[in-house]
């Protein structure tokens, strides 16, 4: 689940950051209660009690710990390709982020920029997504580029300029060489202009300390999100998250980007789930609409926020309440120190589902399943639904967990 997602507005009228995963669930051509969808999703789409979800597809694109230089990252996150490949190994759903493009197209994207690397500069760009038009988007996709020949993404206008220098850790070294992900260096003039790039997580959530090379073995076209819905399984639901470039020292999203964002993605979504049997999750539409429920989304404290519901699970429970909300998408990290707020969301009758990296290992989303969580957004997914299916083979105990 994203990290650095910006928000919309709550039920009672105010604005709020990165706090809520909508779902609503299709069947047929008709839509069910989300009351009862929802239920029936989590008890019938389950493992043993617990329904999972592939985050990005088949997981977030992170580093390899070793200089094995295993593919960790074999197939692109958040692509059609990574979404179906998810779906046959048994995810129920798939988490994904979108945003929304300067000609007002939805895009699937998770950062809140996108970084190229460039042979005719030393300094890696950063652009925003609202700042690209749809075409200089594909472009970013090497598989586009490669199957409509085209050479690369077109330079960048005066609204768009770089503004990687100040966003990049000091000390990189990216003026002097760009890693791929399997290890190997080239001069960042061998690069091809422009190639994508960025700045990875490892398995720990600990940050590289210089740009690379955004490499993968099996990739796939960056898709639109019509192109999601008409490319991946019907059968596999949606957890659509909204991603609007608010700072995360800002407490309130202007109207404006509100407006710009939802609008466009509520369109998509309003118009597809009437003729799906697609079960299909999205973020941030509490107040917009009333047809679809709403989990809000907490990281608990484990990122620093303006928005006190991200940096309390007490306060996104309470706030879940006054709202009439259904339930809670939690940061796994944060449940590990405060488990007994699992007992108190559940005795409320909210429903909560966790994300992370914490959520890749396999005793310790057995042992959610005993705190009553009813579902794990993972990287691993078949591993992960290999492990859980095996219940003897996991311990129920608490895990061992640093304080």
């Amino acid at each position: 689940m994203a990290k650095l997602s910006r928000g919309t507005l709550s039920s009672s009228g105010r604005e709020f950051l990165d706090t809520s995963s909508a779902v609503v669930f299709a069947q047929g051509t008709r839509t069910v209660p989300y009351h009862r969808s929802l239920n029936g999703v989590i008890e019938q789409s389950s493992h043993d009690g617990m329904v999972f979800g592939g985050h990005r597809g088949m997981g977030e694109n992170l580093l390899a710990l070793t200089a094995t230089g295993r593919p960790l990252m074999k197939y692109r996150e958040n692509t059609i390709r990574s979404f179906n490949t998810a779906a046959a190994a048994g995810a129920s759903f798939v988490e994904f982020d979108v945003q929304v493009t300067r000609d007002g197209i939805p895009v699937i994207w998770h950062d809140d920029d996108v970084l190229t690397l460039s042979k005719q500069s030393d300094i890696p760009q950063l652009r925003r997504i609202c700042d690209l038009t749809l075409d200089e988007f594909k472009q970013l996709s090497p598989a586009h580029r490669s199957q409509n020949g085209a050479a690369g993404l077109p330079e960048s206008d005066d609204n768009c300029s770089s503004i990687s220098e100040q966003a990049l850790p000091d000390g990189d070294a990216a003026t002097d060489r760009v890693d791929s992900h399997a290890g190997a260096s080239t001069s960042a003039a061998a690069v091809p202009c422009p190639a994508l790039g960025r700045v990875f997580n490892d398995e720990q959530g600990k940050r590289a300390s210089r740009p690379m090379h955004w490499a993968v073995s099996d990739d796939d076209e960056l898709p639109t999100l019509a192109e999601v819905f008409k490319g991946v399984d019907p059968s596999v639901g949606f957890d659509i998250e909204v991603k609007m470039a608010t700072p995360s020292d800002m407490p309130v999203t202007p109207p404006q980007e509100v407006d710009r964002m939802v609008n466009a993605i509520l369109e998509q979504v309003q118009a597809v789930a009437m003729h799906s049997s697609r079960p299909i999750f999205f973020s941030a539409l509490r107040q917009r609409q009333s047809r679809f429920p709403v989990l809000l989304l907490s990281t608990g404290g484990t990122c620093w926020h303006a928005d006190e519901r991200r940096m309390s699970i007490a306060a996104a429970i309470a706030f879940a309440l006054e709202a009439s909300l259904q339930g809670l998408v939690l940061d796994s990290g944060a449940v590990q120190q405060q488990q007994p707020a699992i007992a108190a969301a559940r005795s409320k009758g909210l429903k909560v589902l966790t994300y992370g990296l914490q959520n890749n290992e396999p005793s310790w989303v057995r042992y959610q399943y005993t705190l009553g969580i009813q579902g794990a957004i993972v990287d691993d997914v078949a591993g992960i639904i290999s492990a859980f299916g095996r219940a003897s083979s996991l311990k129920a105990s608490a895990p061992e967990i640093d304080r």
